[in-house]
Protein backbone atom coordinates (compact mmCIF):
# COMPACT_ATOMS: atom_id res chain seq x y z
CA UNK A 1 0.00 0.00 0.00
CA UNK A 2 1.71 3.47 -1.06
CA UNK A 3 2.35 5.60 1.72
CA UNK A 4 0.59 9.21 2.20
CA UNK A 5 3.24 11.99 1.92
CA UNK A 6 2.43 15.74 3.34
CA UNK A 7 2.41 18.35 0.75
CA UNK A 8 5.97 20.40 0.53
CA UNK A 9 7.30 19.10 3.66
CA UNK A 10 9.09 15.68 1.72
CA UNK A 11 12.65 17.31 1.22
CA UNK A 12 12.31 19.01 4.53
CA UNK A 13 11.57 16.55 7.02
CA UNK A 14 14.16 14.33 5.16
CA UNK A 15 16.46 16.83 5.95
CA UNK A 16 15.93 17.23 9.51
CA UNK A 17 15.46 13.63 9.98
CA UNK A 18 19.08 13.25 8.76
CA UNK A 19 20.08 16.00 10.71
CA UNK A 20 19.17 14.11 13.93
CA UNK A 21 21.10 11.63 12.89
CA UNK A 22 24.35 13.08 12.35
CA UNK A 23 24.48 15.67 14.96
CA UNK A 24 26.13 13.05 16.97
CA UNK A 25 28.89 11.65 14.21
CA UNK A 26 30.48 14.78 13.14
CA UNK A 27 33.32 14.87 10.92
CA UNK A 28 36.95 15.16 12.66
CA UNK A 29 38.61 18.48 13.72
CA UNK A 30 40.69 18.68 11.10
CA UNK A 31 41.41 21.63 8.51
CA UNK A 32 37.83 22.38 6.93
CA UNK A 33 39.10 23.98 3.41
CA UNK A 34 37.92 27.61 3.15
CA UNK A 35 36.86 27.57 7.00
CA UNK A 36 40.27 28.46 8.31
CA UNK A 37 42.61 29.45 5.10
CA UNK A 38 46.32 28.46 5.76
CA UNK A 39 49.09 30.31 4.48
CA UNK A 40 52.88 29.24 3.71
CA UNK A 41 54.09 27.76 7.15
CA UNK A 42 57.28 29.68 5.94
CA UNK A 43 55.60 32.94 6.76
CA UNK A 44 54.70 32.30 10.48
CA UNK A 45 58.04 33.62 11.41
CA UNK A 46 56.71 37.09 10.77
CA UNK A 47 56.41 38.78 13.54
CA UNK A 48 57.89 36.96 16.32
CA UNK A 49 60.19 39.60 17.59
CA UNK A 50 63.48 40.15 18.11
CA UNK A 51 64.13 36.71 19.46
CA UNK A 52 61.88 34.02 18.27
CA UNK A 53 61.92 30.47 19.21
CA UNK A 54 63.92 28.24 17.41
CA UNK A 55 63.79 24.45 17.20
CA UNK A 56 66.74 22.39 15.25
CA UNK A 57 67.42 20.97 12.02
CA UNK A 58 69.31 18.83 11.36
CA UNK A 59 72.61 20.02 9.28
CA UNK A 60 73.36 18.31 5.62
CA UNK A 61 76.10 15.68 7.29
CA UNK A 62 76.38 14.04 10.60
CA UNK A 63 80.09 16.46 11.63
CA UNK A 64 77.27 19.64 10.84
CA UNK A 65 75.99 21.42 13.79
CA UNK A 66 71.99 21.61 13.47
CA UNK A 67 70.62 24.61 12.39
CA UNK A 68 68.43 26.67 13.82
CA UNK A 69 64.86 28.08 12.14
CA UNK A 70 62.22 29.89 13.68
CA UNK A 71 59.38 27.98 14.56
CA UNK A 72 56.30 27.48 12.11
CA UNK A 73 52.56 26.71 12.57
CA UNK A 74 53.80 22.91 11.70
CA UNK A 75 55.85 22.44 14.83
CA UNK A 76 53.14 22.94 16.90
CA UNK A 77 50.60 20.25 18.17
CA UNK A 78 47.44 21.94 18.04
CA UNK A 79 44.53 20.93 20.78
CA UNK A 80 41.20 18.94 18.95
CA UNK A 81 37.65 20.73 18.91
CA UNK A 82 35.64 18.90 21.22
CA UNK A 83 31.71 19.01 20.66
CA UNK A 84 29.59 18.14 23.76
CA UNK A 85 26.52 16.23 23.03
CA UNK A 86 24.08 17.84 23.94
CA UNK A 87 25.65 20.98 22.14
CA UNK A 88 25.77 19.49 18.94
CA UNK A 89 22.47 20.31 17.51
CA UNK A 90 20.33 23.41 18.53
CA UNK A 91 16.04 22.30 18.15
CA UNK A 92 13.18 24.58 18.62
CA UNK A 93 9.67 22.82 18.61
CA UNK A 94 8.12 19.53 19.77
CA UNK A 95 9.67 16.33 21.27
CA UNK A 96 8.51 14.73 18.50
CA UNK A 97 9.96 15.27 14.91
CA UNK A 98 6.21 16.22 13.45
CA UNK A 99 6.65 19.72 15.64
CA UNK A 100 10.02 20.54 14.72
CA UNK A 101 10.01 23.94 14.02
CA UNK A 102 13.71 24.40 12.87
CA UNK A 103 17.48 23.00 13.90
CA UNK A 104 20.68 24.23 13.63
CA UNK A 105 23.59 21.50 13.19
CA UNK A 106 27.10 21.67 13.61
CA UNK A 107 28.64 20.16 10.81
CA UNK A 108 32.61 20.65 11.37
CA UNK A 109 35.17 22.02 12.81
CA UNK A 110 38.25 23.47 12.19
CA UNK A 111 41.52 25.22 14.49
CA UNK A 112 44.44 26.51 13.65
CA UNK A 113 47.61 27.13 16.23
CA UNK A 114 50.18 29.70 15.04
CA UNK A 115 52.99 30.89 16.88
CA UNK A 116 52.71 34.73 18.27
CA UNK A 117 56.38 35.47 19.86
CA UNK A 118 58.66 34.55 22.24
CA UNK A 119 56.33 31.32 24.03
CA UNK A 120 53.53 33.11 22.71
CA UNK A 121 50.89 31.76 20.48
CA UNK A 122 47.43 32.46 18.74
CA UNK A 123 44.54 29.74 17.98
CA UNK A 124 41.65 30.06 15.62
CA UNK A 125 38.36 28.07 15.70
CA UNK A 126 36.17 27.56 12.87
CA UNK A 127 32.90 25.90 12.72
CA UNK A 128 30.38 25.27 10.08
CA UNK A 129 27.18 23.96 9.98
CA UNK A 130 23.15 23.89 8.65
CA UNK A 131 20.26 25.22 9.39
CA UNK A 132 16.84 22.57 8.54
CA UNK A 133 13.21 23.33 8.53
CA UNK A 134 11.15 21.57 10.55
CA UNK A 135 7.52 20.33 9.29
CA UNK A 136 5.71 22.72 12.14
CA UNK A 137 8.49 25.50 10.87
CA UNK A 138 8.25 27.88 8.30
CA UNK A 139 10.77 29.52 5.75
CA UNK A 140 12.89 32.39 7.06
CA UNK A 141 15.65 33.64 8.82
CA UNK A 142 16.75 32.65 12.48
CA UNK A 143 19.63 32.96 14.94
CA UNK A 144 20.92 30.84 17.71
CA UNK A 145 23.95 31.31 19.99
CA UNK A 146 27.11 29.31 19.61
CA UNK A 147 30.01 29.22 22.18
CA UNK A 148 33.36 28.53 21.64
CA UNK A 149 36.01 27.92 24.60
CA UNK A 150 40.13 27.24 25.29
CA UNK A 151 40.42 25.98 28.54
CA UNK A 152 43.58 25.08 30.79
CA UNK A 153 43.86 21.41 31.32
CA UNK A 154 46.01 21.66 33.95
CA UNK A 155 43.49 23.68 36.28
CA UNK A 156 40.30 23.71 34.64
CA UNK A 157 40.90 27.27 33.86
CA UNK A 158 38.90 29.57 30.98
CA UNK A 159 41.55 31.08 28.89
CA UNK A 160 38.74 32.20 26.44
CA UNK A 161 35.34 32.41 26.46
CA UNK A 162 32.90 33.78 23.72
CA UNK A 163 29.25 33.64 22.38
CA UNK A 164 28.64 34.40 18.46
CA UNK A 165 25.50 35.01 17.34
CA UNK A 166 25.12 32.43 14.36
CA UNK A 167 22.23 33.19 11.66
CA UNK A 168 21.39 31.15 8.84
CA UNK A 169 18.06 31.01 6.44
CA UNK A 170 16.41 28.67 4.58
CA UNK A 171 13.10 28.53 1.92
CA UNK A 172 12.49 25.29 3.79
CA UNK A 173 13.83 22.70 1.37
CA UNK A 174 16.87 23.78 1.01
CA UNK A 175 19.14 23.51 4.15
CA UNK A 176 20.82 27.37 5.16
CA UNK A 177 24.49 26.99 5.49
CA UNK A 178 26.10 29.05 8.52
CA UNK A 179 30.07 29.41 8.94
CA UNK A 180 32.17 31.36 11.60
CA UNK A 181 35.88 31.42 12.16
CA UNK A 182 37.38 33.60 15.65
CA UNK A 183 39.60 35.74 15.98
CA UNK A 184 43.23 34.57 17.05
CA UNK A 185 43.20 33.50 20.70
CA UNK A 186 46.57 34.73 22.72
CA UNK A 187 47.75 32.07 24.67
CA UNK A 188 51.06 31.24 26.52
CA UNK A 189 52.75 28.47 24.71
CA UNK A 190 54.85 26.37 27.16
CA UNK A 191 55.44 23.68 24.70
CA UNK A 192 54.78 23.12 21.23
CA UNK A 193 52.47 19.99 22.29
CA UNK A 194 49.08 22.39 22.91
CA UNK A 195 47.03 19.56 22.61
CA UNK A 196 48.30 18.59 26.27
CA UNK A 197 48.21 21.77 27.51
CA UNK A 198 44.77 23.22 26.13
CA UNK A 199 40.91 22.09 25.23
CA UNK A 200 38.83 23.82 22.99
CA UNK A 201 35.31 23.19 22.92
CA UNK A 202 32.28 24.94 20.84
CA UNK A 203 28.52 23.84 20.84
CA UNK A 204 24.90 25.69 20.82
CA UNK A 205 23.44 27.49 23.81
CA UNK A 206 20.28 26.86 25.28
CA UNK A 207 18.28 24.60 23.96
CA UNK A 208 21.08 22.93 22.68
CA UNK A 209 22.99 23.12 25.22
CA UNK A 210 26.46 24.80 26.10
CA UNK A 211 29.83 24.62 25.03
CA UNK A 212 31.52 23.23 28.51
CA UNK A 213 34.74 21.26 28.58
CA UNK A 214 33.41 18.35 30.83
CA UNK A 215 31.28 15.33 29.53
CA UNK A 216 32.35 15.64 26.21
CA UNK A 217 33.54 13.96 23.03
CA UNK A 218 36.81 14.24 21.17
CA UNK A 219 37.34 14.00 17.62
CA UNK A 220 40.80 13.60 16.87
CA UNK A 221 42.48 15.86 13.80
Amino acid sequence: MPKSRQPNRGPSTIRLLAGFAAAGLLAGCGTVEGLIPHGDPDASAIGLGANPPKTAQPGANPSEKPIARPVASVDINCPPVDVPGEGAAYRVGGADNQSVRYQFNIGDTARECDPAGPGQATIKVGVKGELVIGPAGSPGAYSVPLKIAVTRESDNKPIYSKTFKIEAASDGVTAGAFRIVSDPIPVPMPTFQLADVYSISVGFEGSGGGATPRHKRRHSG
